[in-house]
């Protein structure tokens, strides 16, 4: 996927890919992404997202700090689902080399992040732009 800059186009908020100047609004984002193969994950952030409360959609933010914290909120999703990937690939790999302490400090992490996203402490551990 190309990256994307975002800028502040009276009120709207457009996405422009940097590297063909193309401007995209938040439906073509979403299209692009889906099509990208990011939908499921773009499911879960917004979803997160409505739950915790989190402060990328606030629509009284600068756009730097929604900018921020969504990639924060993405960030820690995509975490969240790697550590659920290497929990459940030493679970099914248990017969051949499983490491318990490893395995606890793994398990204890995810939770921990899950927690923090359920309940929006997420946020706190975070500097706003």
């Amino acid at each position: 996927m190309r990256s994307t800059g975002l800028k502040d186009c009276g009120g709207r908020t457009d996405f422009t890919t940097l590297d063909s100047g193309r401007t995209l609004d938040s439906a073509a984002l979403r299209r692009h992404l889906a099509q990208s193969g990011h939908d499921a994950m773009l499911r879960e952030v917004e979803k997160a997202a409505a739950k915790s409360g989190a402060p990328f959609l606030a629509t009284d933010k600068p756009l730097g700090e929604a900018r921020t914290r969504w990639s924060q909120a993405f960030d820690a999703l995509t975490r969240a689902a790697a550590l659920d990937e290497a929990l459940a690939s030493a679970k099914s790999e248990a017969h051949k080399a499983f490491d318990n302490s490893a395995f606890a400090l793994v398990k204890a992490e995810r939770d921990a992040l899950r927690r923090a996203i359920k309940t929006g402490t997420i946020w706190e551990d975070s500097t706003s732009s």
